[in-house]
């Protein structure tokens, strides 16, 4: 081999390994350096302060947090995923303290098998009642939200059941309402149980508009009160100030206004529920069909007196006068 040709053998041999000696120095400097993805910062959902179990989440529930990607907890609700657009009106499976990341595994989605039976309460129960755009608030209300149940009734035109008012105050106690439940938390709203999305204003409407029921929370002598409510007249939800401390964890559960004295066992009836009614009974002279007897009774109302009448009497040349009303016999 002549010398010319082993010259340039040994320089391509020389190329070769500086070349490979540089690949293998990059490769191992990369090998000791966090990767630029892992260092990237991403924004997780946790709790925005101490959130009960059963609670429906709202957007004021959350807040957000930035977090490397490598520290991210597993199932934890990133900015860039898709459950981060649907977490409102999920179900919360167990307290969270302030600041805890808020994983898959901790929430319970509407469209999940069970998902109304697990949001109820131990010893809830739930009932739905009709509703219309007067009714329901103009279709403001929304899960999570708590209302309270009115009564509406006419008191004319029930026969031998009439409230019994005189005829000088029928007119102006022709229409009576009464609060029958009180702290009602609303769990669905038609078949809803996400509220409404901000971003979506056309399912919003259409939503709104095709809801007629409302179904809430309720101990089961307050469901049993509102079954016969929803016969008895015209049903009004009044929406409460969402500044409850029930949201913080202490909750005080719906029920019956005055339900403290009445039997849970026996039959509930139309003047266990409303005032109204057991008051007439009293005003009818008739005892209230009651469950226990304890039910509020309004006292019989008197008779109102007639036009008064005075009248002459004559004994010989005396003469007197003597005033008398006009249901009294002379």
């Amino acid at each position: 081999m002549s010398r010319p040709l082993k010259l340039i053998l040994l320089f391509i041999g020389a190329l070769v390994l500086a070349l490979a000696a540089r690949s293998l120095y990059i490769s191992l400097s990369q090998a000791g350096q966090p990767s630029a993805d892992s260092n990237a910062v991403v924004q997780i959902r946790i709790a925005a302060g101490q959130l009960p179990a059963g609670l429906l989440l709202r957007n004021e529930d959350l807040d957000w947090r930035a977090a490397p990607r490598s520290g991210v907890p597993a199932g934890a609700i990133t900015e860039d995923s898709t459950a981060a657009r649907d977490i409102t009106g999920v179900m919360l499976r167990r307290d969270m303290k302030p600041g805890a990341p808020v994983l898959e595994r901790d929430v319970i989605r509407p469209n999940a098998p069970g998902f109304l039976s697990a949001a109820l309460k131990p010893g809830m129960r739930a009932v739905s009642v009709a509703v219309d755009n007067v009714s329901g608030n103009a279709g403001l209300i929304q899960p999570g939200d708590y209302v309270d149940m009115i009564l509406v009734q006419e008191t004319g035109g029930r026969g031998n059941m009439g409230f019994g008012f005189p005829e000088s105050e029928a007119k102006a106690r022709s229409v009576v309402s009464e609060t029958v439940v009180e702290k009602a938390r609303v769990i669905a709203v038609g078949s809803e149980f996400l509220q409404y999305q901000e971003e979506s204003s056309a399912r919003k409407d259409t939503g709104r508009n095709a809801a007629r029921t409302v179904t809430l929370e309720v101990q089961p002598r307050a469901a049993e009160a509102i079954a016969v409510a929803a016969r008895l007249g015209t049903i009004t939800l009044a929406l409460r100030s969402f500044a409850r401390t029930e949201r913080n964890g202490a909750h005080e559960d719906a029920g019956v206004t005055w339900e403290g004295e009445q039997d849970s066992d026996g039959p509930l009836w139309a003047s266990d529920v409303s005032r109204a009614i057991a008051g007439a009974a009293a005003r009818n002279g008739q005892a209230p069909v009651s469950n226990t007897g304890t039910q509020p009774v309004l006292s019989p109302q008197p008779a109102p007196a007639g036009p008064k009448r005075e009248i002459s009497i004559f004994r010989g040349s005396e003469r007197s006068t003597q005033t008398l009303n006009s249901a009294t016999n002379p």
